[in-house]
């Protein structure tokens, strides 16, 4: 079982923003079910056919107390393998009462003052069912080059995306489960979802599936989420350093599958990061990522990481000027914000 909660900024063409209406999100949920034009089948805790604006309409309108930039909802995907899809026969109605059982759990997972337990009944939620996936360009299949973008994925693929609303049902908590551990406990209700499962449909997990990690064989699904974090440290790289040292992160993400994502990979990724935030170029970026070993240090390369070295506390001189004037500009008593109108 797969369970994850969805990072709205680099979610693929999934992206969305989580601070407003959840509108976009839920277009491309029943766009993604059953096809353009069409009207796609959402479900709750307690009723099982909804549309996207009856869905729409619990989300929005849970917001009491929640400020302009904060999350109003947030993504969970529920992902059962092909071997407990086939356990159920990929049964609609079982992964529905599934995704309750899940999201009471969810409920329950929070950890609120004085001891109090949420409960089905305190949660905002809708999901819907998608029956199929497409490959992304990020999937190791891409990448490898025995898969095309947009080609459906083989073998049963049902899974279920949740939209749950940021506030209880009462409007008076916050509910963030991206939050403080203390708080809310992802990995805990990550693995209740999954023994959730095995005790709802008598699913015992297969001999393969019990071999150590080191033997397993390689799971798409997981490395696709691997994929996807590595894309968003190379787009945190690409913002420290300037266009022409920007890295593909395509290419990144086929050096660490050609790597079967090993520990040297990672370790070569954080000194990149590090040479990025200390101003240094990281044109050898690559190579440290692909082979674990430094370029040969030339003459021109060394040339290259004094004038980056030079770049860098110019900008850091120049930021700090810039800080200082703004500074100075401002009025006492005035938040920076705010403009000074003269009559």
């Amino acid at each position: 079982m797969y369970v994850k909660l969805i990072n709205p900024k680099t979610h693929g063409k999934a992206a969305y923003n989580n601070t407003g209406s959840s509108a976009q999100t839920l277009q491309y949920l029943q766009h993604e079910a059953v096809g353009e034009g069409q009207e796609a089948s959402f479900f709750s805790a307690d009723a099982d056919q909804l549309n996207a604006a009856q869905v729409r309409q619990a989300i929005d309108t849970n917001v009491k107390g929640l400020r302009a930039g904060e999350a109003k909802f947030y993504s969970l995907v529920l992902s059962p393998s092909e071997q407990e899809l086939a356990h159920i026969g990929s049964d609609p109605e079982k992964l529905r009462a599934y995704t309750r059982q899940v999201m009471q759990q969810y409920a329950q997972n929070f950890h609120l003052p004085g001891g109090r337990k949420l409960g089905s009944q305190d949660i905002v939620w809708g999901a819907v069912l998608h029956q199929d996936r497409t490959h992304r360009g990020t999937d190791p299949e891409v990448v490898a080059g025995t898969a095309k973008v947009g080609e459906k994925r083989a073998g049963l693929q049902a899974h279920v995306h949740v939209i749950v609303s940021a506030r209880d049902a009462e409007q008076k908590i916050t509910l963030n489960p991206g939050g403080r551990r203390q708080r809310f406990d992802l990995m805990r209700w990550q693995a209740a979802a999954g023994r959730q499962f095995e005790r709802q449909f008598g699913y015992v997990a297969q001999e393969h599936e019990k071999l150590r990690p080191k033997a397993r064989p390689r799971d798409a699904t997981h490395d696709a989420g691997r994929l996807e974090k590595i894309a968003e440290r190379v787009a945190r790289i690409n913002l420290m350093v300037p266009r022409e040292q920007h890295l593909a992160p395509e290419k990144v993400q086929g050096i660490a599958v050609a790597r079967e994502f090993d520990k040297t990979f990672y370790r070569m990724l954080a000194r990149v990061e590090e040479r990025a935030r200390d101003g240094r170029p990281i044109d050898n970026a690559l190579q440290l990522l692909r082979t674990g070993r430094e370029q040969e240090p030339t003459p021109q390369r060394q040339a290259a990481t004094a004038l980056h070295a030079v770049q860098h506390l110019v900008r850091r001189a120049q930021a700090t000027q810039d800080e200082r004037t703004e500074h100075v500009a401002e009025k006492p008593g005035r938040r920076s914000a705010e403009l000074d109108i003269e009559m």
